[in-house]
């Protein structure tokens, strides 16, 4: 699928990475946040909000699925891959693919705020050091070709093709694969309590 935003020559909407740094910036400032209070809500540290913003740090899928519930959007929203409709199907390889610090991603919903569950389609490189994060909500990852490690709390579970984990993404998690790269499927539903926090009551815990 296309994006839906135009840009001319040097604008930053032709640079996929360029365009999710736009919109950061473009939807706090919608909503009248400061990046103190941004970190409040997220728990992402307003020194790495400003630099999500600027560019200069590329945010992880865990930090971009927390954005979108901070804003009420959907991921596919937050980096201009989609805008809400009554279905979204994505094509095979057709769908827009980011670059990440996990490895290239693509997003797999599109049904706007008003879905709670999030898919991303990731890539993971063998000689990729893993990364460790925890956020509110449930999450399933399930392998699509290659095997992984995932670490969950503390404890090590390998998976292979074919296979599926369900967890509380609460517990400090990260996920990497080994003997070469990996495609997984990642869906994360935010608990029923974790709803738009920029239209009532306070941010995400």
């Amino acid at each position: 699928m296309t994006s839906h935003v135009d840009g001319g020559p040097g604008n930053d909407h032709d640079d996929p990475e360029k365009r999710v740094s736009a919109r950061l910036r473009e939807l706090r400032r919608e909503r009248g946040l400061t990046l103190t209070t941004l970190a409040e809500w997220t728990g992402i540290s307003a020194a790495h909000l400003s630099r999500m913003e600027k560019g200069g740090r590329q945010p992880s899928i865990g930090s971009l699925i927390q954005l979108a519930r901070a804003y009420g959007v959907s991921l596919g929203e937050l980096v201009g891959d989609e805008r809400p409709q009554e279905h979204h199907v994505v094509r095979g390889d057709t769908a827009p693919v980011h670059q990440g610090p996990d490895g290239p991603f693509a997003t797999m919903t599109g049904l706007g705020p008003r879905s709670v569950l999030e898919a991303v389609r990731l890539e993971l490189a063998g000689d990729r050091p893993q990364r460790t994060v925890t956020h509110a909500g449930e999450e399933w990852v399930y392998v699509v070709r290659g095997q992984v490690v995932a670490r969950v709390g503390g404890e090590d579970v390998t998976l292979a093709t074919g296979d599926a984990l369900h967890f509380d993404a609460a517990a400090r998690h990260s996920l990497w694969s080994i003997d070469g790269p990996a495609t997984v499927i990642i869906v994360s539903v935010p608990p029923k309590a974790v709803r738009a926090p920029h239209s009532s009551g306070p941010g995400p815990v």
